[in-house]
């Protein structure tokens, strides 16, 4: 059964519309990586996902349930700003969130310092919180969503603001808990952060969902293959001798980068020739290439649409 389900879900505050008509699945055990600027919609659909809005149209189902409120128990959550009360003690303060959530004398000790080690906070578990750091504040939220043992963990933004040591410890964190199994859904700004630490990844624009799918999918989707000769070949003197010129998307000193669709024929002109081949590998992107250029053709697309509304006397 997927954890999230959300069928041409719809939000609006007025005219304007925050959320647009998405569809999305998340399968149990997936790694998924919401990605999108400030105002793209990431934060209206984590407050959709956690009840606290409901949508203007469409539908959604959160560990099966239609109410996500009796969902609520088996859903952590941390949020991009926490707010604690300071004079608490770390160990205090989880052990008083675990009695809300109905856990009670030894079962509740245990699981504290679980999710205190689980964080790394053993050390400063009986310190003030006003006297921890911004990172040890966001590894404590993070203990804080993991009270439950929930089958779902919603992280928002869990490394913004945060120096680059902090931003590793969330981050080895995050990856230990994918390890585990738990299904992740992380809102973030870091690309690199989402490439590895997600399995599949969402990029809202606008309020749009413009893509969605696996992170090996996604960043393999350029098909392409680079093929290096053998012996120091010149690449531009086989591609003309041989009549490649047309499959053949660039030829750079030994190198020849071609479509992965024409992969099997230009290797079958190679061999034929007795040319030799050192290395042939395909060729990725990284997440940052696919956000830019996704992102980059929807802006294009929409200014074409703007345009030809206008060329047509219709109102923009």
């Amino acid at each position: 059964m997927p954890v999230i389900e959300c069928n041409e879900l719809t939000k609006a505050y007025g005219k304007h519309i925050a959320l647009d008509n998405l569809t999305l699945t998340i399968e149990e055990g997936a790694s998924f990586g919401l990605l999108g600027e400030n105002g793209a919609g990431k934060s209206t659909l984590v407050r959709l996902l956690m009840g606290f809005i409901f949508p203007t149209s469409g539908q959604m189902r959160v560990l099966g349930e239609e109410r996500v409120s009796r969902a609520h128990d088996r859903i952590g959550y941390a949020h991009e700003r926490p707010i604690f009360e300071t004079r608490f003690t770390g160990r205090r303060y989880l052990d008083y969130l675990g009695k809300l959530a109905g856990l009670w004398g030894a079962t509740n000790s245990t699981r504290v310092s679980h999710v205190l080690e689980q964080v790394n906070l053993q050390e400063a578990a009986n310190r003030p919180i006003g006297t921890y750091s911004k990172g040890m504040l966001q590894r404590l939220a993070i203990a804080q969503a993991l009270m439950t043992d929930p089958e779902l963990l919603i992280l928002d933004e869990p490394t913004s603001g945060l120096d680059p040591r902090s931003q590793w410890e969330i981050r080895q964190i995050v990856a230990a808990l994918r390890k585990q199994g738990k299904t992740v859904l992380l809102c973030s700004h870091y690309l690199a952060e989402v490439e590895a630490l997600c399995n599949a990844v969402g990029i809202l624009r606008r309020g749009e969902l413009i893509l969605s799918g696996t992170v090996e999918d996604l960043l393999h989707l350029q098909d392409v293959v680079e093929i290096v000769l053998a012996h120091d070949q010149s690449a531009n003197e086989v591609v003309t001798r041989l009549g490649m010129a047309e499959q053949v998307i660039e030829a750079q000193g030994d190198m020849l980068r071609i479509a992965g669709k024409v992969q099997a024929a230009v290797l079958a002109k190679l061999v034929e020739a007795g040319i030799g081949i050192a290395s042939l590998k395909p060729l990725s992107r990284t997440l940052e290439d696919v956000y830019v250029q996704t992102t980059r053709a929807a802006d294009d697309t929409s200014s074409v649409l703007f345009t030809g509304t206008r060329g047509h006397g219709g109102k923009p």
